[in-house]
This record gives C-alpha cells, structure tokens and sequence, in this order.
C-alpha cells in the first residue's frame, strides 16, 4: 500500500470517525434539548387547562368536560386526556364520549404512575390508539381534594423531522469529505515520496552498515521542516550507534569475565578504582547502599582498599577479612579481584564464609567438648579397674566400692552416649513426633509424681497450681521428658529444703510452662549459651555438679520441633525461671 493511499484512508478514517461522533452528540444535545422544550410547553400548557376545567370535573358535566377538552386540544394541535386515581379514562379529545369505556385502564402507564407519585410525569413511546410515536405529559389535580390526572400528548414528528434534516447535512459532509481526502492524499503522497526519496538512499546505505562520512552529508539536514528534523535525528542516531556498536564490544569482553563468577557478589573497577558495574548480592554481603560511579576507596572498607592496590600491581591478588555489620555480628568474607589484560579493569568477586566459619567451629567445640565429657568417666573407670586387678578384688569392701564407681561412671557414659543419639536424630528430623489434643494438667502432674522421693530426699517442695484444664497440641512424650529435663536440671541447682514450682498460663495463641527455682541462677551474659549442647556455667563446673550439659540442648530442639520456643530469665528473688511454650488446641 503506497503512501498515498494510506494517506487517503488515513484522511477519510479520521473525518469519518470525526462527523459520526459529531453527529451521534448533535442528535443526542437536540434529542434532549427539543424533549426538554416540549416538556416545559406542554406543562405550562396543562397548567392552564387545569385551572380551566377543574370546575367542570368537580361538577360531574362530562359533557361539557369533554368539549372543552377537544376546544382545547384542537387550539393546541394536541390530545388531551383525563385519567381518574383507579386508571380509569373519562375524558380523551381523540375518542368520542360513546367509546370511551372501550379504552383500556391507564393506570400502568409510567406517565401516569410518576403524575400520582410526584405530581407530574412524561414518557415518549408508541400510541397503540393513534397509531403514532407520541411524547406524554401528565399532570396531577387535586382539586377538592380528588386526585386525577390532565395529560397532554403531542406527536414526536418534529424531533425525527430535525434529526433527518441532521442526517442529510452530514451526508453531504462526509461526500464533500470523501472529495478533499482524495484530494489531500495525492497531492500530500506527491510531496512526501519526493521528500523521503533522499532520506531512503541515506537510510539504505546505514542499514548495510556503511557509516561514511558522505552518506551522512548526502542527507537533507539543512532544510527547516520536519524532514529536516528527521535527516538530522538520522545523522545523530547514526553516529551514536557508531559508539554504541564500539562499546558494546567492549563490554561483551567485560561481561564474559562477569559470567564466569555468577552466583557470588561481583563488582568491575576500571583503573582509577571506580565502579562501573555490581550485581545485587554483593550490595547484601558488603551490606552497602548504591555504589555505582564510585570510588572502591571511599566505600570504607579498608581490606577492599588493600585487595585493590595489590591486584593494580600484581594482576590479582586473594584476601579473607572480617566485617562488622549493624546487628554487631561478625561476617567473613572471602575476596578474589582480577585484572583483565583486554580492558584492563579489575573484577572483584566476593563470598561469605561466615556459615562455614561457624560451622567449623560448632564442629571443632563438639569434638572438643566431647572429649573433655568422655575422658572424666572412662578415667574413673579405668582407675578403679587397675586399682582392682591390683589386688583390691581380696579386699570385698574395697572391691564393692570401685564396682560402684565403675557402674557408676558406665551409667553416666551411657546416659551420654544415649543423650547424643536422641539429639542427633531431634535435630536430623528421624524423631516422629505424634501431635494430637493434650490436656497439660495431666501430663504435668504426671512428670511430677515422678519425682516425689527425690523431693523427700532433698526436703525441697515440689509445687504446681493447678488450673482449668488446657489443651494443647502437641506430643506427650515429648513434653514429659521437656519437663523432666527442666525440673531435673532445678533439682540439681536448688539447695536443700527451697521451693520448685511449675506455672502455666496463656500467652497469645500459645501456652507458657515455668520451672521456677531458688537455685544460683544463670548469670545474664550465659543465658544465650545454656541452650547449646555440652555447655555449662561457670559456677556449674567449678562445683562439679553431674551432668553433660546435653539436657538443655534437647529441650530446645523438642520444643522447636513443636512448634514452641525457649528461653531462661533471672528471677528478682533469686534463682532461675526456665520457661517454654506450646501451641494452644
């Protein structure tokens, strides 16, 4: 499709669209225009014929009712019509008195309905007695305090008279329209294809990528108009890409170096050590806000500084260094910069390893601790078996004593050995937990029956305030050995004849379940730790108080796998409150 055609269609299109809407507005504003004047003139006119005939209604003389009736509608060129309150027609200057009976009950009409309802009322629809689209107003009379209905009509000829008239100044618009598009269309089409003649010889010989300097100077960038404009927009365009096609080379060498390290924070520096290119992760790990366009020694960050430096002199250089972030925790990070020999910018790649910090030491405390828990018992027994074969076994009293601290320390081995397995598979997850409703006023007073005796031995009461019955969900067994581990670990730490008590109460959606002693109590900078496996306090081990420090450690990893949480709090009045929470039912 050539350009003049398109024109054309353009033109026509565009005047097209432009009357049909003018003329849907023009017959919609007279539509409503013309209604609303016959509306005003057939009202005031069934005002007047209202105060006229009011008294020929009241007095019952539908003769002389219906002459004035047709006087008035023949002077009007008008139908008149009188409907009483039930719907009922006595008077209508189109029919005569003999038929009027034969008419049927207006009171369904809208006209009608809206005159009884609001006092007046109008509607334009098909007269099935005239045979006519006729326009209604209707009009109520109260007089003497009788309601009946004057209404005027009036055919609707006049306003389809005006449209049609409307209808036929738009045709003759749209053929004197279809004239002045063809004419535009040739001679727009004539100018245009000779002024793009030019612009398409220049323009053909960019797209074969020739960026000459004579194609550029062949385009008409001296004229004025938008041709003009167009031709120098090409000629800039053309050089721009000319750069752009440069730089792009460049970044392609770049970037390639960038994709050989996706995954880990990544940041390019051109030579004087500005930034020109980062990735997301490495704003988290330096934990830096926007850094583009700026230096690598403004960031703050002194090792940066030094890796920088050296990778200049060097080509590349390796550095693991600390950071403190805002939450005062230490993260390490992990830094390989490189100096690329195309475009000699030096890329920077970073990875925490902090996680595998930790983890290393988590691994190097357990095996630690593990040794130090394991040597005290298996020293104990093997003292006492050598002490034994040593010719203590002659000696019965003797020998009974060593067995029992053999037997003893195997316990406290066993117990151990027994502790650790459970805690690895709480935390691996082979642990199978079977959650369902439980009434926790049972199963509390279930672990405390258990540990009666060992009240009776030490003289130490062992309370809890029973109260309405709570359930939870979760799993009995799970809380039985939580709470047993709890109370366990208060006996251990409470002197003689002191106070354990066991509260529960309701907290937002969960419930919370205390183990309160008199013991020494946690001091506040190990309450962090007291959770973690083999961990003790000080003033536990100074004491030599028995046990392995696992007990805390399991108690956690229950109750996480609950769904609850865990914690220890100093209490004012000396000694701990060991709390955890459930999930109320």
């Amino acid at each position: 499709m050539g350009i003049r055609t398109r024109i054309f269609f353009i033109t026509l299109s565009c005047l097209f669209v432009g009357i049909s809407l003018s003329f849907i507005v023009a017959e919609r504003d007279l539509s409503i225009k013309l209604q609303a004047q016959i509306e005003t003139e057939l009202s005031r006119q069934a005002k007047i014929l209202r105060k006229s005939i009011s008294g020929l209604i009241d007095s019952g003389d539908l003769v002389a009712l219906k002459s004035e009736a047709d006087e008035y509608a023949s002077a009007s060129d008008s139908r008149i019509t009188i409907i009483l309150k039930n719907g009922d027609v006595i008077v209508d200057s189109d029919i005569e008195a003999s038929r009027i009976n034969d008419l049927d009950n207006h009171s369904d009409r809208p006209e009608i309905i809206s005159a009884f309802n609001n006092g007046y009322g109008s509607s334009k629809r098909f007269s099935s007695t005239v045979k006519k689209e006729m326009f209604y107003f209707a009009l109520l009379d109260k007089t003497n305090n009788q309601e009946r209905v004057i209404r005027i009509s009036v055919p609707y000829e006049s306003l389809d008279q005006v449209l049609a008239s409307l209808g036929n100044s738009i045709t003759l618009i749209v053929v004197v329209g279809l004239i002045v598009a063809i004419l535009a269309s040739v001679l727009a089409g004539d100018y245009i294809r000779a002024s793009f003649v030019e612009l398409e010889k220049a323009a053909a010989e960019i797209s074969a990528g020739s960026y000459k300097k004579k194609n550029l100077e062949s385009l008409p960038t001296k004229r004025s108009d938008e041709i003009g404009s167009m031709a120098r927009n090409i000629s800039t365009i053309s050089l721009n890409l000319k750069e752009q096609i440069s730089l792009i080379a460049k970044q392609r060498d770049q970037f390639g170096l960038v994709l050989d390290g996706l995954g880990e924070g990544i940041m390019v520096l051109d030579e004087e050590g500005t930034i020109t290119f980062r990735n997301d992760q490495i704003m988290q790990i330096l934990g830096l806000d926007e850094i583009l366009k700026k230096s690598i020694i403004d960031l703050n960050i002194p090792p940066l500084k030094q890796l920088y430096k050296k990778a200049l002199k060097k080509g590349q250089h390796d550095s693991e260094f600390e950071l403190d972030a805002d939450d005062d925790d230490t993260r390490w990070i992990l830094a390989h910069m490189n100096k690329a020999k195309a475009t000699k910018e030096l890329i920077l790649v970073v990875h925490e390893t902090t996680q595998l910090r930790e983890m290393d030491s988590m691994r190097r405390d357990f095996v630690s601790n593990l040794s130090h828990e394991l040597r005290t018992p298996v020293s104990v027994i093997k003292a006492n078996s050598e002490t034994l074969l040593d010719g203590a076994l002659d000696n019965s009293k003797d020998a009974k004593t060593f067995s029992k601290a053999i037997l003893h320390n195997a316990d406290r081995l066993s117990e151990m050995v027994t502790s650790l397995i459970d805690l690895s598979r709480i935390e691996y997850g082979d642990l199978k937990f079977v959650i369902e409703p439980i009434i926790i006023n049972e199963v509390i007073e279930t672990v405390i029956s258990s540990f009666q005796s060992k009240a009776k031995r030490k003289n130490i009461d062992l309370v809890f305030n029973r109260q309405t019955d709570i359930e939870v969900q979760s799993d009995t067994k799970a809380i039985e050995r939580v709470l047993n581990n709890l109370i366990d670990n208060a006996f251990k730490y409470s002197p003689e004849s002191s106070l354990i008590e066991i509260r529960a109460r309701k907290q937002a959606g969960f419930l919370r379940i205390s183990v309160l002693d008199f013991g020494e109590g946690v001091p506040e900078e190990e309450q962090k730790f007291v959770f973690k496996r083999f961990y003790r306090t000080a003033k536990a081990r100074a004491n030599t108080k028995q046990g392995s420090g696992l007990g805390l450690a399991i108690v956690r990893n229950l109750v996480n796998n609950l769904q609850g949480e865990v914690g220890v709090e100093t209490r004012k009045e000396g000694g701990s409150e060991f709390w955890f929470t459930l999930p109320l039912s």
